[in-house]
């Protein structure tokens, strides 16, 4: 991700806030389809899960912005919950940007 002041995730007790994840690899959206900007967002967040010895089975909550149908393919139920919002604009103006907690 860009230079931004943000720790790409924090840790308190058993939880995980994930900070907002575009669908970006090495600094660079990997394309401009949506559906590869979630499965992006969703690897980003799946690897710092994976850091921290967790899968996208911990993850508990999402708040998406911007997403569509794309998103449930994603997870597997029990689905976590999820927040939607519709922004102006995203980093990289990224279609998608995804932000999870995970628990233990």
């Amino acid at each position: 991700m860009p230079n931004f002041p943000l720790s790409q995730f924090k840790q308190v007790g058993d939880l995980i806030f994930i900070s907002g994840q575009v669908g970006q690899k090495e600094g660079k959206l990997v394309s401009e389809s949506l559906e590869d900007q979630v499965i992006q967002a969703v690897a980003n967040i799946a690897e710092i899960l994976k850091q921290n010895g967790l899968g996208l089975e911990n993850v508990i909550d999402v708040t998406a912005f911007l997403v569509n149908q794309v998103y449930a393919k994603q997870f597997t139920e029990p689905y976590p919950t999820r927040t939607t919002v519709t922004v102006k604009s995203l980093p990289l103006n990224a279609k998608v940007e995804l932000k999870a907690i995970a628990s233990r």
